[in-house]
């Protein structure tokens, strides 16, 4: 990586703090192990691909909020990661090959990092503080919940393969969530997908490979918009591929609610869009790890 390219990468990671910028990975140095003729799940054209065909299905709901979506696809640069800035009405996804070449990446898992970067700008309740980005489980719960089910829902034979692919354990519980065969071949390919991830965020952290039988028991007191843990993250995607509620593609649940972005009442109409205790389901809820939902009926 040359210098002027290693200080673009630093320029757009500057701020995430802040909620300057938001980013489906920390900070780290993993871009040492990249090149650009290491053997990848994708090319340079799949990249650009995958990216075009998850972004136009949120161009409507962008000029309805008075926005543009522009993409940085960013494949020579060796930064592995992803991020999301907004710039007035330009909403921007930062988009490298540092990421898309790593080999826990497959290109399911990729198309799931360009939901959780448009679900910064999408997704909603629970956002960041003040800021204009949902946080980070959020952005997760979003990409699995609402994005695959946009991008992917119609391809039911590609779907389909994803039978023979994913566990036991997953499969059952995605049959429990699920009684048409559609949904559940789609909850299978999305629980495949959010494993790949998970499994790149093991290794950022030197953590164990999450597995979704070993869900993370943690319960924080407070909603955590920062990055969870790979276990905590895995089951994030996987509730949110469990999660069959309907979801209004046009709506951002809780933007510009007179009560304040995060406030109860944002609460409450993003409820009406994903799973909770209220639905009086067990699977398919933001896990405890991250999110304290102040409508649950018992806490």
């Amino acid at each position: 990586m040359n210098v002027k390219t290693r200080l673009l990468s630093a320029s757009l990671l500057v701020g995430v703090s802040s909620w300057a910028q938001a980013s489906i990975l920390p900070p780290n140095d993993l871009h040492l192990e990249d090149n650009l003729g290491m053997i990848a799940n994708m090319t340079e054209e799949e990249f650009k691909e995958i990216i075009d065909g998850v972004v136009k299905h949120y161009q409507e709901l962008a000029a309805k909020y008075k926005a543009n979506i522009k993409v940085n696809a960013l494949w020579s640069n060796s930064t592995v990661n992803a991020s999301a800035q907004q710039m007035g009405n330009t909403w921007i996804i930062n988009m490298y090959g540092g990421l898309a070449r790593r080999s826990e990446v497959t290109a399911d898992g990729f198309a799931m990092v360009v939901c959780h970067e448009l679900g910064h700008h999408f997704a909603g309740f629970p956002l960041k503080g003040t800021s204009w980005a949902a946080n980070e489980g959020q952005s997760d719960y979003f990409a699995t919940h609402t994005c695959a089910r946009r991008i992917w829902g119609e391809q039911k034979d590609v779907n389909a393969q994803f039978r023979s692919q994913v566990g036991d354990f997953e499969r059952s519980k995605c049959d429990e969530a699920y009684v048409g065969q559609d949904d559940r071949d789609l909850c299978y390919r999305t629980a495949a997908a959010g494993f790949s991830l998970a499994n790149l965020l093991s290794k950022l952290g030197s953590s164990a490979e999450p597995r979704f039988d070993t869900p993370d028991t943690k319960k924080v007191s407070r909603t955590a918009d920062s990055h969870p843990a790979a276990q905590c993250r895995l089951d994030t995607y996987f509730q949110g591929a469990l999660c069959g509620k309907p979801y209004d593609f046009m709506l951002i649940p809780g933007k510009k609610n007179p009560r304040g972005q995060n406030s109860i009442q944002s609460e409450e109409e993003s409820a009406k869009y994903s799973c909770t205790e209220l639905d009086a389901k067990s699977f398919g809820l933001r896990p405890t790890c991250w999110f304290r939902s102040r409508l649950t009926l018992k806490n």
